[in-house]
């Protein structure tokens, strides 16, 4: 293991790490021939990972336990805890001691060894990349260092391995660090997010970057010209004038007591959203705390098809959130606190890395052809009345959304839609 060797001062030291998450999901064509994974391609892979992996169950509940936490009253939430997770897993394998067991114990993996989630995300990453005419997902990671500095070779090599992260030694005193790492931004996101860093403060040694970019097309489009304008019935009692879209046609479909859910989905249909619509009688902000990992493998199964309409509001959230303070209510602390950190197998010199910030940035688009969303995610890390059994899904008041992968069971992204 080659060790780190640098001339110390006395300024603390910073690794910010970096995940750009976007999504496209829109009824564009894909343009040009290169494909990371061909559809059929995938089949194989999201088998080993299995609806049952470990990793991605985990990650399920990660995002689930965030997302309730995250969620404040009236207010529209997106996130992915899929980038999230990869974010934190890439920064995991920095981390040792206490800091290790937090921040496991944070993303619902604290049973799992390192190896096992390192494997199960290269898994689950190999079986999500898909590249066809109507459907797009893809995901990239990289890593860029300080260039007077050298990394942890097993530290490398592990990203390198399994999340297939490269290193770049850059001058981060030098504006075109930042333009090279936004550029590669831009590139694997097809240029939806086009900057992810500003400035770069001196304490910086290093950034972790992913990216997830999602385009997609209805398995069955929305006609424009059913698109009228409805009242949507806001949470305060108040009431707008939206537009809503509607289509008729089969759909899987669940219902209890509290709520109802419909499935509408993507091309083939192996992704879809899931819209999770509260009864009239119960508010979103009481409803949402039974979403949680078990109702959701309860739930999950009893989905069945019917014929009916839906109609469902056109919508944009633009939404951001550093989420420190979260993270740490969910059990990773010490990974926040200078000088209580132990993030040594990063580098060996300097020692005292800890994350300063970790931000969430996301936008989403939903209309008559599909989906258009972005997210950035970035980490810090420093030192010191319906006919009989016809479906009638009229979506005008507050409700979450889920879009998932059903082939591995994989929650890419959770949404809050409380005023569209």
């Amino acid at each position: 293991m080659r060790k780190v060797k640098i001339l110390r001062s006395n300024l603390n030291y910073l690794i910010t790490i970096t995940v750009v998450l976007v999504v496209f999901i829109g009824g564009m064509s894909c343009s040009g021939t290169s494909e990371i994974l061909k559809l059929a391609d995938t089949a194989q892979a999201a088998e080993e990972v299995g609806i049952e992996n470990p990793t991605v169950e985990a990650n399920n509940q990660f995002g689930l336990q965030l997302f309730q936490r995250l969620y404040q009253t009236n207010k529209n939430l997106f996130i992915s805890p899929l980038s999230i997770s990869i974010a934190l897993t890439m920064t995991l394998n920095g981390a040792t001691g206490d800091t290790q067991q937090e921040m496991k114990k944070a993303l619902a993996l604290a049973d799992l060894d390192l190896e096992t989630i390192n494997s199960d995300f290269g898994n689950l990453q190999k079986s999500l990349q898909l590249n066809s005419s109507r459907i797009k997902l893809q995901i990239a990671n990289s890593l860029w260092g300080r260039e007077d500095l050298v990394f942890d070779s097993d530290f490398l090599q592990t990203n390198r391995d399994y999340f297939n992260a490269t290193l770049q030694s850059v001058n981060f005193k030098n504006q075109q660090s930042i333009t090279d790492i936004n550029q590669w931004v831009k590139d694997r996101t097809n240029g939806k997010i086009d900057q992810v860093i500003s400035q770069v403060e001196p304490e910086t040694i290093l950034f972790l970057i992913n990216a997830v970019y999602f385009k997609g097309n209805w398995t069955k489009d929305f006609n424009p010209k059913k698109t009228t304008k409805r009242k949507f019935f806001l949470i305060d009692g108040s009431q707008r004038t939206v537009d809503m879209m509607s289509q008729s046609g089969r759909y899987l479909t669940y219902k209890n007591s509290d709520f109802q859910a419909i499935r509408l989905p993507y091309d083939n249909g192996r992704l879809g959203m899931y819209v999770l619509l509260p009864d009239s009688k119960h508010s979103l902000t009481d409803w949402v705390t039974e979403l949680t990992i078990t109702n959701w493998k309860i739930w999950r199964p009893q989905f069945v098809e019917r014929e009916g309409d839906v109609v469902l509001p056109k919508f944009k959230v633009a939404y951001e959130k550093d989420l420190n303070s979260y993270l740490s209510a969910l059990g990773m602390k010490l990974a926040f606190v200078p000088n209580q950190a132990d993030f040594s197998n990063i580098c060996k010199n300097p020692s005292d890395l800890y994350i300063g910030r970790v931000k969430h940035k996301s936008y989403l688009e939903v209309a008559e052809e599909g989906t258009e969303a972005a997210a950035v995610t970035s980490v810090q890390v420093r030192t010191t009345a319906i006919q009989p059994n016809r479906l009638y899904f009229v979506v005008n008041r507050p409700f979450a959304f889920i879009i998932e992968d059903q082939w591995t069971g994989s929650i890419l992204f959770l949404g809050i839609m409380a005023n569209p």
